[in-house]
């Protein structure tokens, strides 16, 4: 019997490590979601992908926040609207259901930054290499782990090297909201597009360096509720709350989506996905 039970074992567990995979870092998307994993609106579950979403409210607005747990860096990915050299723009649902997203939001609007200049790698392929001045860059690693690059009032990112950094992907949008658990100066935010006014807002957040946890949190906005929206310090102020290590500032305004199982998540009032260049999603590694 017991001879049985560690060939029984044994055999489920290698069973198992055949249906995983590491996933390429390339433009290609996931493999396809088992709906059973989808818990219910709220949690998906598998081997190698966690998420739970939960719905809060911060200053009479209304906040959603997805926690993710990932098995490999790889699932944490970006995918463009067509392709990261083209300035073109679809709603964010077509995207996600094109590299088969559990969950995705929306990225830093990219195409923009074509002309206006970035420091552009995605899916580990460098675009270009003009960063923008006065933005921060979040720096997404082959391990996962996040960093900030803080041109201003710091420096230039054009004096960083990335060579041999093994960076995957990079962002542009910003401002950088904390580094290393510490929050940076609400001053720091001023320079800032519509920094001081009440908007939507969208956050990737890293909960400890070193571990594959993140946290994904988007706003609605006076839009949804006049009294709503969020300031970026209001906003970092919110962040303040999750005790994360790393929170950077992405695209905002009508651009805010959260889509889960290519449902959107925010504004469910608004039927209206306003087309965007990029999104940044989570992969199941489970085909």
């Amino acid at each position: 019997m017991k001879v049985f039970l560690l060939c029984f074992v044994l055999f489920f567990t290698l069973g198992i490590a055949d249906c995983l995979a590491s996933p390429a870092i390339d433009l290609s998307g996931g493999p396809k979601p088992n709906p059973e994993s989808y818990l219910s609106d709220t949690v998906y579950d598998d081997p190698t992908l966690h998420v739970e979403i939960e719905t809060t409210s911060y200053k009479k607005t209304t906040c959603y926040v997805a926690r993710i747990s990932i098995s490999d860096p790889a699932q944490l990915r970006t995918a463009p609207a067509y392709s990261f050299d083209r300035d073109q723009t679809v709603p964010a649902d077509a995207i996600a259901e094109r590299v088969n997203a559990v969950l995705a939001i929306n990225g830093d609007y990219f195409s923009y930054q074509l002309q206006a200049g970035s420091y552009l790698i995605r899916q580990g392929h460098m675009y270009l290499n003009k960063p923008m001045f006065r933005r921060d860059v979040l720096l997404i690693d082959e391990a996962g782990d996040f960093t900030i690059i803080k041109p201003y009032p710091s420096g230039d990112p054009k004096t960083f090297d990335p060579e041999g950094t093994g960076i995957v992907n990079t962002f542009n949008f910003g401002p950088g909201l904390y580094i290393d658990g510490e929050r940076l100066d609400p001053e720091y935010y001023d320079s800032y597009n519509y920094a001081l006014t009440k908007h939507r807002r969208c956050a990737i957040c890293q909960v400890e360096h070193g571990k594959l946890d993140y946290i994904c949190v988007v706003t609605d906005g006076p839009e949804e509720n006049k009294d709503g929206g969020l300031t970026l310090q209001e906003f970092a102020d919110f962040i303040g709350t999750l005790d994360v290590d790393y929170a950077y500032n992405l695209d905002g305004g009508n651009s805010t989506v959260m889509l889960f199982n290519l449902k959107k998540v925010n504004a469910i009032d608004q039927k209206y996905l306003r087309p965007i260049s990029d999104i940044i999603y989570f992969i199941t590694a489970v085909e």
